[in-house]
């Protein structure tokens, strides 16, 4: 099982520390049970709100700037972001704040390794009941969004997709449309529509022989493809009601 950990701390020599107990977990974990670990550690509250969705777990400690640690998780909670925030506490005693948000954790430095291997214990928990994520490689950075986000995908060529988010926002993936598929099937929601991968949770009328979808865009579908797009839409519907 893999999980994704990220450090947010000003205090350089806090944040090697917490890297090093961090470090040594991951060994003993991929020796011991194969999982894997991915470590990011930012010194900043921009740097750490580039891609916070792909967290399992956070470690915040921030005293200097506009936002500290407590704002931070405010931030990370109002993005929609529902994994274990850890707020490290040192000069600032976050637990004293009257409207922190929910589901904190809060633990005195300096951490120690028993701390730490609890606490990647809880972001294992957290990642095997959250929902998957679609990574999306783009040329200068990796994206990831939940299914409900993407509308529609299209080949550009072999190795280049554009990606129509709910937001309106496009991004080219420097991969096929085919790899994408096959992240997207075990949502159940995703079917190919002419040359595009469309959800059919984002289909908001028919136009002749296609479909209107929530961003405006018609797409069309061919004959042989028309039975899989309805047991998709059939699908979708029935998954609504039991939730």
């Amino acid at each position: 099982m893999t999980i994704y950990l990220a450090i947010c701390d000003n205090n350089i020599a806090d944040r090697k520390q917490l890297e090093r107990l961090l470090s040594r977990e991951k060994d003993r974990r991929l020796r011991e049970n194969y999982d894997v670990l991915y470590i990011d550690s930012f010194g900043s509250e921009e740097a750490l709100m580039a891609t916070p969705v792909k967290y399992d777990i956070f470690f915040v400690d921030v005293t200097e700037g506009a936002s500290n640690g407590i704002e931070i998780a405010k931030k990370l909670r109002q993005r929609g972001i529902s994994a274990p925030i850890v707020l490290c506490q040192s000069t600032i005693n976050y637990s004293s704040y009257v409207n922190a948000p929910e589901d904190i954790i809060y633990i005195e430095k300096p951490i120690n390794a028993g701390q730490v291997s609890h606490l990647t214990d809880v972001a294992f928990e957290w990642s095997k009941r959250k929902a998957p994520l679609i990574e999306i490689r783009c040329q200068k950075d990796t994206r990831f969004i939940r299914h409900d986000e993407l509308v529609k995908a299209t080949p550009l060529d072999k190795f280049l997709t554009r990606i129509s988010l709910s937001d309106g926002e496009c991004v080219d993936m420097t991969e096929s449309l085919a790899s994408l598929e096959v992240q997207c099937m075990s949502f159940g929601c995703f079917v190919r529509c002419g040359r595009d991968l469309i959800n059919v949770y984002h289909i908001e009328g028919t136009s002749g022989r296609g479909f209107r979808l929530s961003n405006g865009d018609i797409v069309t579908y061919s004959f042989t493809q028309k039975n899989a797009i309805i047991k998709a839409m059939a699908d979708s519907i029935g998954t609504c009601r039991e939730h």
